[in-house]
C-alpha cells in the first residue's frame, strides 16, 4: 500500500524548515527577537539561513525520499531529520 502525498503548505521562508540555532524558533515558526516576544516578519536569522543552505546541499538519505541536493524533501515541507543530521555530520577528506 502506498501513501498518498500530503499537500505541502510552503513556509513564508524556506529556512523555516529547520530550527533556528540563534533564537530557538521551532520548525515552521518565524524567528523571534532576543526575548522571544516578537516575530521577525521580514526575514530569518542568518544562522538559520546558513543551516538551511547546508541541509539543502546534501542528498536526503531517507529511504522513501532520496531528494537530491538542492531539492526539498518529499511528502513534507520540512527537511527530514536524517537529512539534517547528515548535513551536520562533518566529513573527512584526505589530500
Amino acid at each position: 500500500m502506498t501513501a498518498l502525498p500530503q499537500e505541502r503548505r510552503p513556509y513564508r521562508f524556506a529556512a523555516m524548515a529547520v530550527q533556528c540555532t540563534w533564537c530557538r524558533a521551532r520548525i515552521g515558526e518565524l524567528c523571534t527577537n532576543q526575548r522571544g516576544t516578537q516575530d521577525r516578519r521580514r526575514d530569518v536569522h542568518a544562522a538559520r539561513h546558513g543551516d538551511w543552505v547546508r541541509v539543502m546541499s546534501t542528498q536526503c538519505p531517507e529511504r522513501i525520499c532520496q531528494a537530491p541536493a538542492g531539492q526539498p524533501c518529499t511528502l513534507t515541507p520540512n527537511a527530514h531529520q536524517a537529512r539534517i543530521t547528515a548535513a551536520n555530520t562533518p566529513t573527512t577528506t584526505t589530500p
